[in-house]
Order: C-alpha cells, then sequence, then structure tokens
C-alpha cells in the first residue's frame, strides 16, 4: 500500500490527540441507508464504525438511517428529513456514505455535505455512477475509498478502516468450539450473505467444491447478519478467507481478516492489491474457480515452518487513523462553505459546490 493514498496530515488536531478542546468538536449528521439493525446486525457496519470512532473523538454525531430498499418513496421522506433536521439543528456538517444516498443529503439547510462513495456507486452499471456525478457536484467533499473510484468521480482517497480493538485474533480451538465447528476440518470463510449476486458465492463454492473433489476435508463457511463483535470468533475459527466479488470499494472483510491474522485469497478487486502489500502468504488470484481453488491449495498447505503475520500491516487502516483523515475533510469543508457565504457565494437550496469550483484535490 503506497502511504500517500491515505490523506492523514500530521498537522490537524485530531492527528495529535483523539481530543481536542470543545470548540473543535462537530456537529455531525450521518445520512445512510446501510445501518445495523434489528433484521441485519451486519449491514453498514462499516458506517456504525465511523459513527463510534467520531464519538470516542468526542464528537457530536446523529445518525439518521433510513432503509431505501423497500421504496423510493423513503429517499424523498429522508430529504425531508434532512432538510429539517439542518434548519432545526445548527450541525457542522452532513455525511452521506453511498452517492445514491447523498440525492436526500443534497436538500440540507447551507450545512456543508461531505458524500463517500463506498464503490458500486461508482463503478457498477450507468444509473447509479451518474447519480453519484449529480450528487456529488452538490456536495463540498467527496471521499472515494478506492483509486479506482476516484479514477471514476474525482475524490479523496480515504478507505474505509478497521477497529483493531474488535477484530483481534483469538484462539482458534475455542472460536471453533464456541462456534459448533469441527476441531479437523479445514474452513474457508466467505463473510456474505450467498443471496449478494455481486460477491459470486458460485466462484467460492465451486473452488471449495474442488479441492473437496481432490479429498481435502475443507468446508465453505457463510456468515452475514452478524453483529460486529461475533465476526472476529469467525476470522480465527477459519483457516482462510475468500473473496471474489464483481466488484468492490475497499472491502473491510478482507482487514478484519488480516487484522485477526487469517490468510486471505482473492481477486483483483477494488483496492485489495493495496490493502496485502507486503503481507507473505495471501493469494491474488483470476476470478475462475479453478484459479480460486489453486490459491486455497497454497494458502492452506503453507511451507514448513511458515507462520501468517498480518496484523501489523492493518495498522495503517486503524480506525483512529482513518477517522482523523476523515475530520479533516469535514473542516475543510466546513471552511470552504464559509468563505462561499463571507463573501456572497451563491448557495442554492440542495446545491453546495458545483462543478468547476474549488473542491479537495483528487490524490493519488
Amino acid at each position: 500500500m503506497r502511504e500517500g493514498k491515505i490523506i492523514v496530515r500530521a498537522g490537524g488536531t485530531e492527528a495529535s490527540t483523539s481530543r481536542g478542546p470543545k470548540s473543535m468538536r462537530l456537529k455531525i449528521l450521518v445520512v445512510t441507508a446501510m445501518y445495523p439493525h434489528a433484521g441485519n446486525q451486519g449491514s453498514g457496519a462499516f458506517v456504525m464504525q465511523q459513527v463510534e470512532q467520531l464519538r470516542a473523538m468526542e464528537h457530536e454525531v446523529d445518525v439518521l438511517h433510513f432503509q431505501g430498499y423497500r421504496s423510493k418513496i423513503e429517499y424523498l421522506k429522508a430529504a425531508f428529513e434532512v432538510r429539517k433536521r439542518t434548519r432545526g439543528a445548527k450541525y457542522d456538517v452532513v455525511h452521506a456514505h453511498y452517492g445514491v444516498t447523498g440525492v436526500a443529503a443534497v436538500f440540507r439547510s447551507h450545512t456543508p455535505l461531505v458524500v463517500t462513495l463506498h464503490g458500486s456507486d461508482a463503478l457498477l452499471g450507468r444509473i447509479e455512477p451518474a447519480i453519484s456525478r449529480w450528487v456529488c457536484r452538490r456536495a463540498d467533499a467527496t471521499i472515494a475509498v478506492s483509486g479506482k473510484i476516484a479514477a471514476r468521480i474525482p475524490g479523496e482517497i480515504i478507505p474505509c478502516g478497521v477497529d483493531l480493538n474488535t477484530f483481534e485474533p483469538k484462539d482458534r480451538a475455542r472460536a471453533r468450539k464456541r462456534l459448533g465447528l469441527s476441531g479437523r476440518k479445514r474452513y474457508v470463510l466467505f463473510p456474505f450473505s450467498p443471496a449478494r449476486t455481486v460477491k459470486r458465492f458460485d466462484l467460492a463454492s465451486g473452488a471449495v467444491n474442488r479441492l473437496a473433489a481432490d479429498g481435502l476435508d475443507v468446508e465453505l463457511l457463510t456468515v452475514s447478519k452478524v453483529p460486529n463483535t461475533e465476526m472476529p470468533w469467525y476470522y480465527s475459527a477459519a483457516d482462510a478467507m475468500i473473496l471474489c466479488s464483481d466488484s468492490e470499494g475497499s472491502p473491510t472483510a478482507v482487514k478484519e481478516a488480516l487484522a485477526c491474522n487469517l490468510p486471505v485469497i482473492s481477486t483483483d478487486v477494488g483496492d485489495v492489491a493495496e490493502i496485502v502489500q507486503g503481507i507473505a502468504g495471501v493469494q491474488i488470484c483470476r476470478q475462475t474457480s479453478e484459479a480460486l481453488a489453486e490459491g486455497l491449495k497454497k494458502v492452506l498447505a503453507p511451507p514448513a515452518g511458515f507462520v501468517f503475520e498480518s496484523r501489523p500491516a492493518m495498522r495503517r487502516y486503524s480506525q483512529e487513523r482513518i477517522i482523523q483523515a476523515i475530520v479533516q475533510v469535514y473542516r475543510r469543508a466546513i471552511e470552504q462553505r464559509r468563505r462561499m457565504l463571507t463573501t456572497g457565494g451563491v448557495c442554492a437550496v440542495g446545491a453546495g459546490t458545483e462543478a468547476g469550483s474549488a473542491r479537495p484535490p483528487r490524490n493519488g
């Protein structure tokens, strides 16, 4: 991973301490269609982790979570709610996760808007990227979680982080006993719902079935919709994690697995190649079940004496470090909006920085 791709400037308040003077603390409205809830404890866990870290750094954060998958009407309701909240409360910044979600957030009342693009909103199809571009032209700052996304829609490259306090290695025997797994079988973890076709469960199962056909006692272990606090047990119980998606932004699951010292087999998707750079024992494969099976063979049968150690490399993705970078983007967006207002710049309802105006430079 090239360190310059994570935008952390050492002169900021948050870069030197996790807590600052009260005057430096921000009031933030996070707008998201993905967030852990009773029906799916794993939904948008990466958004929740950012919120928790912001609060740990003593910023005040409100979350507007709407379930957009139910109906497009939910986006309209969310837009009215954003408008009402930003008129009735003095928020310093609104942060929308995903470009499509930003459609609701652009209707904020003169509050700076930051939009984070996570992957499909910039990379898949034509409609979502078009909507995301429209939203980002009306935002004060754009964050892209990978360079591939920023190449499509310019923004500061800040990947999602990993909570190293939550995601840490646990004893494998204890983890397997806790989950009711065999102590002798090999397990390949697929930490996604098989119903999410973009994740390509067919390729993962095909690769594992090939190994089983060759006589290896191996099983594909799938898990989804569980709380973050449970996931380290699955990462610690498994022998490897597999990722073979058609599209990714900056896959959090890869960082979580590596933080738990779990080897990863992946296709070259999203920013995985950067995440695993310099880590011995991982495999980047072509997107076929045959290639993935070969990668699994190598990971499941390492050279004699080899000890897989990936956790130290994940410190560069620590949640605190990532949030420090995001808060710096907030502050620049706030200052930019303040200058626009004090110099008589026109700020139409729901409009922020239009294309061609000053905006954070694309990095990397």
